[in-house]
């Protein structure tokens, strides 16, 4: 049975394993012969055309046309090469037309989608990552592609796909990892903590910004230049640090504490700027959060005559990394 998956209007994309069909304003791709597993973090651009990537199961790389003139024919290219499904998929910063590829076994391979052949000879360049666990992230910036797996994240340069520099947490599995590499900056979330470091070019050795001490194990995590958010499953909470110094400003509950008998659950969440959305599960059934700061006027008191807002401006940030 062909897999597929919808593109919605809104950007939320939802994969399906049965015929094709639409709703709205979606639109079906339909071509993996597995579950899908990996959608590109940004579309490539192909002269004046947007193109999306998939990733599945069956290990192939799918490249569809975003243009109303080939809705009945998406299907631009498929690409060969990886022997495990596919993790994630990330367009370089340095070229758009390239696409980083990442399967469940830490193998690596830069794609040129701008080729016209469709398999293995599109591939430019490929390495393999040696990790204690599968890959928890991946993310580009420049000429470098971040892997984040085991208890290591590695920076890759993808001009010689050599290894640019390792940041290793001795003693420390990363169960979760948000990267802002044009602050260099990179969070990391473990058993116990989430460890805040500078990435910057000419240290020896990263240096650990701060220490953002949790209850729990840190699965969830944002970050941006004005905050991290951290989520623990287990307490059903969110705490908000300043980016800067690392100082807890804010605790957002997602359901009852346990001491009023309450045993909710965090399973996700999801910030954009002023925003942020809570999911989670309670003894009544699933809950929902939403917050929304954007018309916030009381700043959080920090030690010494500074205050911080800790959500964003509504408007002014715009991280060239998320540009289309």
């Amino acid at each position: 049975m062909p897999f597929s998956f919808s593109l919605l209007a809104s950007g939320v994309y939802i994969n399906h394993s049965s015929s094709s069909y639409a709703i709205g304003h979606s639109r079906c791709y339909k071509g993996h012969s597995a579950p899908v597993t990996a959608l590109v973090d940004k579309l490539l651009v192909d002269g004046e055309s947007k193109v999306l990537a998939s990733g599945g199961e069956d290990c192939t790389i799918r490249l569809w046309s975003m243009s109303t003139r080939a809705k009945n024919h998406p299907l631009i290219a498929t690409f060969h090469g990886h022997e495990k499904a596919l993790s994630f998929l990330s367009v370089t910063r340095h070229k758009s037309s390239l696409l980083v590829s990442c399967s469940k076994d830490s193998k690596v391979k830069v794609w040129d989608t701008v080729a016209a052949s469709s398999g293995s000879s599109s591939c430019v360049g490929s390495t393999h990552i040696n990790s204690s666990g599968p890959p928890i992230a991946l993310k580009c910036h420049e000429s470098l592609c971040y892997m984040v797996a085991g208890s290591e994240v590695t920076a890759i340069d993808l001009r010689t796909m050599k290894k640019a520099s390792v940041l290793a947490l001795h003693n420390h599995g990363i169960l979760s990892c948000e990267m802002l590499p044009s602050e260099w900056l990179i969070c990391t979330g473990t058993k116990d903590k989430a460890l805040l470091w500078d990435i910057r070019k000419g240290q020896e050795l990263p240096n650990a910004v701060a220490e953002l001490h949790s209850d729990g194990p840190v699965t969830l995590l944002h970050l941006d230049p004005y905050k991290v958010v951290t989520g623990v499953p287990s307490d059903c909470e969110v705490h908000v640090w300043e980016t800067r110094t690392g100082e807890l400003l804010n605790t957002l509950s997602c359901g009852e504490p346990a001491d009023l008998g309450g045993r909710s659950r965090l399973s996700a969440m999801a910030v954009d700027g002023c925003r942020i959305a809570m999911a989670g599960s309670s003894p009544e059934g699933s809950v929902f959060h939403y917050r929304d700061f954007v018309k916030s006027s009381a700043p959080v008191s920090l030690p010494g005559k500074e205050v911080s807002r800790f959500w964003r401006p509504q408007f002014g940030y715009n991280d060239s990394d998320d540009e289309e």
